[in-house]
């Protein structure tokens, strides 16, 4: 993207107006409007404010176009998505996973997907879903185990994983680009939460849903299942249950980073509990306002952390620069040479990996 582009794709993340960035930085809305459309370029001074203001390095600004990045085939995990935001995902996207290709080639160093034995797998049920699931443990050498980090397990696989801000209406979305399976969510998603968001969006990657299914809703079935084998579920609860208490249910959040209406809605479709009992926790949930905010949600999720190492490591190796170690990971030199004292380590920002 040019100068411009970049400009108006951070102003728009942060929801910041023509006439607010303007204010900031000291020139009318219509010199804004200007620069978004490269028909005029800041100067130096002007550039360091719009960088400070749009929470961006300058590098990031000044990026020049790399590879060509088409993704395919987005599948959102989200009520409902507004065209401005997909916009926004699919650019900041396209402009985490150049970074991420380009320190590949750097580095000499990538992870490749290779599918599943089996897979992908053709379902039109959601006890096909709940197979799959567990094919996928057996083929992949889980067991039925509480899985201890998912999201560094699907790096190991070669799955891209990256995290985004800005948009909240907006959990996470499975895409392709060329052979490489990318997954995408959220910044600050409860543990919980975000483990499921990452084995539904597995989902998509894995199956191919036939028949008149509910895509989504076999979706969740095999993230349940992935998450919390049925073998998992009769071990914690028993095969039949009169009532699951709420600390019985927090503790297993904790164990297994499953939230505990999960953990109910798994125990109703394997018969655990009746369909009374399932209605009366939901019932208890949302007068509590647990469907929206459980206890302990506060839990921080999980990282990835595979470009920042590959970054860090070439850093280390004297094969980048600072410089260029901080615009790969979307931040100004000074956050990445200070961060927590260290000169060699930094956090990423926007959409990190």
């Amino acid at each position: 993207m040019s100068l411009g582009e970049n400009i108006k794709l951070r102003r728009e993340t942060l929801r910041i107006s023509l006439r607010d960035l303007a204010e900031k930085i000291g020139v009318s809305h219509t010199t804004i409007n200007k620069y978004e459309k490269d028909l005029l370029v800041p100067d130096s001074q002007r550039l360091i404010k719009i960088s400070t203001e749009l929470q961006v390095p300058i590098a990031s600004l000044l990026r020049p176009p790399g590879q060509q990045i088409q993704l395919t085939c987005l599948a959102f995990r989200t009520r409902k998505m507004l065209k401005r935001d997909e916009r926004q995902i699919n650019a900041e996207t396209k402009d985490w996973l150049e970074r991420y290709f380009q320190i590949e080639r750097i580095s000499g160093t990538s992870r490749s997907f290779e599918m599943p034995k089996g897979f992908p797998k053709k379902i039109s049920s959601f006890e096909d879903a709940e197979s799959a699931a567990k094919s996928l443990r057996k083929a992949w050498g889980l067991g039925n185990v509480p899985l201890e980090n998912l999201t560094t397990l699907l790096e190991d696989k070669g799955i891209k994983i990256g995290i985004i801000k800005g948009i909240t209406q907006f959990d996470a979305l499975f895409t392709r680009c060329d052979s490489h399976p990318v997954i995408v969510m959220k910044e600050n998603l409860p543990r919980a939460r975000q483990r499921f968001s990452l084995a539904h969006e597995l989902g998509h990657c894995l199956l191919e849903v036939e028949g008149e299914i509910d895509e989504e809703k076999a979706m969740h079935r095999f993230a349940g299942a992935f998450l919390v084998p049925a073998e998992r579920i009769f071990f914690e609860l028993g095969r039949t249950r009169q009532k699951i208490t709420v600390r019985e249910l927090l503790l297993l959040k904790e164990k297994y980073g499953f939230s505990m209406g999960a953990w109910l809605f798994r125990a109703k479709e394997l018969g655990v509990i009746s369909q009374d009992t399932y209605i009366g926790m939901i019932k208890l949930f949302s007068i509590k306002g647990w469907k929206k905010v459980e206890p302990h949600d506060d839990m921080k999720g999980e990282e990835p952390i595979f470009l920042a190492t590959l970054v860090l490591k070439s850093h280390a190796e004297g094969i980048i620069s600072l410089s260029k170690a901080a615009e790969l990971l979307n931040q100004d030199i000074s956050s990445f040479y200070s961060f927590e004292g260290e000169s060699d380590t930094g956090q990423s920002a926007t959409v990190c990996g």
